[in-house]
């Protein structure tokens, strides 16, 4: 199985605030390299988010239009701002109002998405707009943030460094999002070390899921914008390791 790899820490951060004296200031950051499912290093401007979950419950996953699956889940914060194959150092000042309501009782961890998209000859993050994320082919925990304290008005807070658990996380791919069509594969040809899939031609985002078992979720593919025209579809995926390989298409 192809595998999401990240290298976690938490480095030794020293910020200036100026917020309520009772907001809480929440540090990440990764060391890196960061890696997407497929194994190439997180591109410039990639998105981190940093997702709450109720106690009690397991984080259900994020669906490709960029909306938490689970109604116990919430994305608190969405920073595209991956750098040199990292994270860099990320203070986020959460409301205390906020804190004692609707984020009250949870945990918090950071996952690194896929937002790739091929458009124009070029591979790059689709990136956050008003807030909201146009799409996600996968996603994966990096860690969870340091909490660093409260926030003192005009003052300075510090966090000391943090020796986090790293190695490996198993990347996860975006599920469709509810009630929305999703495209038919009509032929599926083998071309070398690649696979030729002609699907059906329906408006947004199309992108390629693949793996060993009939789930296919093991990798997926950067993004494809598609019109919605008459015409269909050629879109190209590596070919699966081993004796045989499912191969499926999901729209957003």
């Amino acid at each position: 199985m192809t595998k999401l790899m990240t290298m976690i820490g938490v480095a030794g951060l020293a910020f200036a605030a100026t917020a309520a004296i009772d907001d809480a200031l929440l540090a990440f950051s990764t060391v890196g390299p960061d890696k997407y499912a497929d194994g190439t290093t997180v591109l410039d401007g990639e998105c981190y988010a940093l997702v709450w979950t109720a106690n009690g419950a397991t984080f259900g996953g994020i669906a490709a239009d960029g909306t938490p699956v689970a109604e116990t889940d919430k994305i608190v914060l969405l920073a595209p701002v991956a750098k040199g194959g990292r994270c860099p150092n990320v203070l986020f000042q959460i409301d205390s109002a906020k804190l004692d309501g609707e984020l009250k009782d949870g945990t918090f961890g950071v996952y690194l998405l896929d937002t790739r998209v091929a458009a124009d000859g070029a591979v790059k993050p689709a990136g956050v707009k008003n807030g909201k994320l146009s799409l996600v082919n996968g996603y994966g925990l990096t860690t969870k943030p340091t909490k660093v304290g409260k926030a003192s008005a005009g003052g300075a807070t510090t966090a000391q460094e943090k020796e986090s658990e790293g190695g490996q996380a198993v990347a996860a791919g975006a599920a469709a999002p509810k009630d929305l069509p999703q495209p038919k594969i009509t032929s599926i040809k083998i071309e070398g070390d690649y696979v030729k899939l002609t699907v059906q031609n329906l408006p947004g985002f199309m992108r390629v899921s693949s793996g060993a078992g009939i789930s296919a979720d093991d990798t997926q593919g950067a993004a494809q914008a598609t019109d919605g025209k008459t015409d269909e579809v050629i879109l190209y995926a590596p070919k699966t390791t081993g004796a045989s390989g499912f191969f499926k298409v999901i729209r957003n």
